[in-house]
């Protein structure tokens, strides 16, 4: 499985905003790509900006060029997210997951 994780900063309310805008708009667009599995949005409060950290999971790394296209490692921001942003990273990185563990995994294992 890939993770794929997106940095970005947000003022006042535009954080609240970004989370709608991704739970309405682009998981809306996510769900339509072959091997997505789900997303986390992460927020912290830094001061007067809010941090947030998208981490999207895909099966594969093609699953994930099937979203963002062949410069998949370029961060894809709509311009609706991106007046809603103060700032964002221009590139995302991507994780192969190594181990996933769980209360489900440890029941199992029992």
């Amino acid at each position: 499985m890939i993770v794929r994780q997106f940095r970005a900063w947000a003022e006042g309310d535009r954080a609240a905003d970004y989370v709608q805008h991704f739970a309405t708009h682009v998981q809306t667009r996510l769900s339509r790509v072959e091997g997505y599995r789900k997303a986390l949005v992460l927020t912290r409060e830094q001061g007067r900006e809010t941090e947030i950290v998208v981490m999207t999971l895909f099966d594969r790394l093609e699953n994930v060029k099937g979203f963002a296209g062949e410069q998949y490692e370029v961060a894809n921001v709509d311009p609706v997210a991106q007046k809603l942003l103060s700032r964002y990273d221009k590139t995302v990185s991507h994780f192969q997951v190594a181990l996933e563990l769980g209360s489900e995994a440890q029941r199992a294992g029992s």
